[in-house]
C-alpha cells in the first residue's frame, strides 16, 4: 500500500482543502508525544517513522481488499469510506476529515474491509502498524493512546448508528449536520461554518437516502431558516433547533 501512491502523490496540486494542527491530531501521541521520557521519545523518533502521502481528488489511500500494513490519519482533506458488497453494490458508510483515522477495521482481518477516497486534494500520514504495535508494547503511554482510538472508533460507529436507526429522513439529516459540525469543532475547524466536500449523492448513500430527498431536505431546512446553504458552502443558523429536530420524540418510533 505505501508504494501504490508515490506517483500520485508526486502529482497533486497544492493543498486547499483545510488542514489540522499536529496537536489535534489524533495520532499526536505517536508523532509529538509530551509526556515521555526523552530516551522514549527518542525511540519513538527513530523507531516509529510516520510516512506523509499527497493524494489528489478520486485517489484511494487504501482499497478495499488490501493488506493491511499502516494507520492512516488523515492530514489534510477529506475521504469517504465506501464498502462494496460481493455482488458490487457500493455505499458510503462514513466520511474522514483532517486529524481522523482510517481503515482500523483492517487490524482484525489483516486487510481493509473497505476503500477510502480523496474528495478532494488530501494528505495522509501512514504509521507502520507492526512499528506501532511494537511501540506500544514498549510504551504504556503509547499503548493507553492506541486504546483511545480504538474506544472512539467504536463510539463513532455507534453515532452512525442513531443516525441510520429509526429516524425519520429529517431526523437523519438534521443528526448528520449536527455530528459534522462537532467532528469539525474538535479538530479546531468551525463548526458552524463549513464546506461539504462530499457530493449530494455520497450523502444520501451515507443516510440510506435517495439524491433527490437530500436535495428536498436542503430546500426545506433552508425554508425554515435552520441553515443556510450556497453550493457546498453550509452555515448552522440554529443549532438548537437542529438539535431538537434530530431527538424529538417520535410516537411512530419505538423507545431503545
Amino acid at each position: 500500500m505505501l508504494s501504490v501512491f508515490m506517483a500520485e502523490e508526486e502529482r497533486a496540486p497544492g493543498f486547499q482543502a483545510p488542514k489540522v494542527r499536529c496537536g489535534l491530531c489524533c495520532l499526536q501521541e505517536f508523532c509529538a508525544p509530551d509526556r515521555l521520557a526523552r530516551e522514549e521519545v527518542d525511540f519513538l523518533k527513530t523507531f516509529v517513522k510516520k510516512q506523509e502521502l499527497r493524494l489528489p481528488r478520486g485517489a484511494r489511500a487504501y482499497r478495499q481488499g488490501d493488506e493491511f500494513r499502516a494507520l492512516v490519519a488523515v492530514h489534510t482533506g477529506s475521504f469517504k469510506i465506501v464498502s462494496a458488497s460481493e455482488g458490487g453494490a457500493e455505499r458510503v458508510t462514513g466520511f474522514a476529515f483532517a486529524g481522523d483515522l482510517m481503515g482500523l477495521n483492517g487490524i482484525d482481518a489483516g486487510r481493509h474491509g473497505d476503500c477510502a477516497v480523496a474528495l478532494e486534494p488530501s494528505g495522509v500520514c501512514l504509521l507502520p502498524w507492526e512499528r506501532v504495535e511494537e511501540a506500544a508494547a514498549r510504551l504504556p503511554l503509547v499503548r493507553r493512546q492506541l486504546v483511545r482510538l480504538l474506544s472512539r472508533e467504536i463510539r463513532l460507529g455507534q453515532e452512525v448508528g442513531v443516525v441510520l436507526g429509526r429516524l425519520s429522513a429529517e431526523e437523519r439529516f438534521a443528526a448528520f449536520l449536527l455530528s459534522l459540525s462537532r467532528r469539525l469543532a474538535r479538530r479546531g475547524f468551525d463548526g458552524e461554518r463549513f464546506r461539504l466536500s462530499m457530493s449530494r449523492h455520497d450523502i444520501a448513500s451515507f443516510l440510506g437516502l435517495t439524491a433527490e430527498t437530500v436535495s428536498r431536505l436542503f430546500t426545506r431546512f433552508r425554508a425554515r431558516g435552520l441553515l443556510r446553504a450556497s453550493a457546498k458552502d453550509v452555515e448552522l443558523a440554529d443549532p438548537k433547533a437542529l438539535g431538537q429536530l434530530a431527538h424529538r420524540k417520535n410516537p411512530n418510533r419505538p423507545e431503545n
